[in-house]
This record gives structure tokens, sequence and C-alpha cells, in this order.
């Protein structure tokens, strides 16, 4: 084999990478756990992210994406040069990358990522918007000229748009998504019950009893943290229609965004989605009751495609094999000249 093309869903809370005709060959939460002093990173991925909160002195863990942007140059390009070198080992010959981003990133943002992903050994990258990534990896035939309704909930945003023939007629990216749901449980808690939890906590509570709408029997877990007022050890018992509470604004902004979107949609597009399906990918579409409280938003049908979480980086690899077709769109594969790395 002569070198690898990769597909790369680089994300605020995870990194997926997959190889056409091999499928996923890496998911890893996209945390680098380095060295204060020299910020060399020590470990990515799962072994960064189960150190958060347990940091050794001069050992801090980090995300280097946020809201689906590089937030420290430095530290991203380690991360992707470690998963790169994982899947491709000791090749000589540097892959192209097709890469996700954002539907309304910045020329700044796109740029910083193609010189991120360039300089930790790709060869050349081409940027697609993550939820035209995500409808290719739900199946989609990109040559299909009727409308699609995608909704892309990740980490850091959450990315909508409407597909037809390979392209987005409209699109939008809130940056409301699965980190700000996990601060929102961190919150309510405090508030609620006084007690201080670690945001792994909390995200073990929104997996385990989290719902966006109320489930048909309540079910409860048990919360350790810490007392707010005396600072001991406390444990209490929180219930799956108190998540569904305090995430309700959050998600009420969410089907808001939505509902826009058809306002700016043409009629023909709005007629094709009606008599089809709004999808529903990215990890915290996993939600429990993510699908129904769309559905009563829109008044449509909308579906949880499986393996949400790794439908953009599918999608990535599928759009390799059809930059014939997104070259019509003005995709086009970057090198280091291009951006002018530093």
């Amino acid at each position: 084999m002569f070198g690898y093309d990769l597909g790369i869903d680089l994300g605020t809370s995870s990194i997926v990478i997959s190889v056409p005709d091999k499928g996923v060959v890496v998911d890893e939460p996209a945390y680098v756990a380095y060295d204060t002093e020299t910020e060399k990173i020590l470990y990515a991925g799962r072994r960064a992210y189960y150190l958060q909160g347990r940091e050794p002195k001069g050992v801090e863990v980090a995300q280097p994406i946020q809201y689906g942007a590089i937030s420290n140059y430095s530290l991203a390009q380690q991360m992707v040069k470690f998963f790169i070198t994982k899947v491709i080992k000791k090749s000589v010959f540097r892959p192209r990358v097709v890469a996700c981003v954002p539907a309304l990133a910045t020329d700044v943002e796109k740029r910083t990522l193609i010189s991120v992903i360039v300089t930790a050994g790709a060869r050349s990258v081409c940027l697609v918007e993550e939820p035209l990534c995500a409808a290719f990896g739900a199946g989609i035939d990109p040559i299909h000229p009727s409308g699609v309704f995608v909704i892309d909930i990740g980490g850091g945003t959450t990315d909508m748009a409407v597909v037809s023939q390979g392209s987005m007629s409209q699109t939008e990216t809130v940056k409301i998504a699965g980190n700000d749901f996990d601060e929102a449980i961190m919150r309510f808690m405090r508030e609620k019950y006084e007690i201080l939890i670690g945001i792994r906590t909390a995200e073990e509570i929104k997996k385990a009893i989290g719902c966006a709408v109320p489930r048909d029997e309540e079910i409860k877990m048990v919360a350790k943290g810490r007392s707010l007022e005396g600072g001991m050890p406390k444990v209490v018992e929180v219930s799956s229609n108190d998540i569904c509470h305090c995430l309700k604004p959050l998600l009420n902004e969410l089907t808001a965004a939505a509902e826009v979107m058809f306002e700016r949609t043409s009629p023909q597009l709005v007629a094709d989605i009606t008599s089809s399906e709004v999808l529903l990918t990215g990890g915290s579409a996993e939600l429990y009751g993510m699908d129904k409280l769309f559905a009563e938003a829109l008044g449509l049908e909308v579906r949880v495609v499986p393996h949400p979480n790794l439908c953009a980086a599918k999608g990535a690899s599928i759009a390799l094999s059809k930059m014939h077709i997104l070259d019509n769109y003005g995709y086009r594969f970057q090198n280091k000249d291009d951006v002018r790395i530093r």
C-alpha cells in the first residue's frame, strides 16, 4: 500500500479518524495531558480524558479544540500528530486528509485548522462542513437532488444544514452542545443540592439519566461530590426529571434555531424534507428523547442515525471518493503553501 487517505472529525470532545475501505480506526476523546513547563504532551485521548480532575503536580489536562476551533495551536498539532502516526505508523507517505469543520467557521479558523493538520503530518487537507460530512456518513447520496435536513449535535457546537445534491442550501451553527449540557448539570447540582461535582460526574449523570423529554418512568441515580458549605464529601440522589428540567432552556434554543432554518429554506426543499425525515447525528444526539424533542418542535419525523458520533468521520472518508462532485462547489485540497504555515 502506497499511503493513506484519511477522514478526520476533529471535534471539541472527540477525534475520530476513518480510512476508506477500512472504516473507523480511531475514536478517542480529544484531550491531552501535558507538562506545564515544556508544554509537551504526555498522554492523548482516553488516558488524558480520565486524568482530568485528577492531575498530579506539573501536569494539566486540556481540550485543544473549543467550539470546533483551535484554542491551543501547539497542543492541537501534537495531538493530531499522535493520532495520525497511530494510523499510518511508519509509512513514509504523507496522507491526504478530508477534515470536518463547523458550518460557519471563519477563514482564520479554517486556515489554522489546515495548518495544524499539515504540520501534524498530512500532505494536503480539504475542509468539508460537518453537517455535509454527517449527511454522507448517514447514507445520503451526494448526487441526489432532494433536500435533506441534518442536525449534528456534537460536544462544542450544533451544526444544522439543508443538504441538496452534494452542497448546503442553508446552514447554521449554534454554540450549544454536549459540553454545555455538562456545565448546566454542574450548575444545577450546585444551586439545588449545594454540592460541587466534577465535569466527569456531570457527564456520567447526563449519559445515565439525562433526557431531552420526560421519561415514561422516572429514574434516579446517586451523585457524589463536595459539600458547598463545609467542603466535606456529600452524596445526593438526583432524578431524570431534574436533569430534563435543567437542560430545557438549552434544548429550547436548539429547537428554535431549527425552526428558523425552515423559514429561510425554499418551499421546494421544505416539501422534500416534509416527505422524508430529519437526521440527527453527533454524539449528543444519543441523549434520551432528542429525536422526540425535535419531532414535536418541527412536526416531522426525526431519526437518530446508527452510531451518530462516528457519522461525520465516515462521511469525511466518503467525501474522499466524491471529490469529483465536491470540486464543482469549490472544495479543494490545500497544502502548507496555500495557508502560509509558520
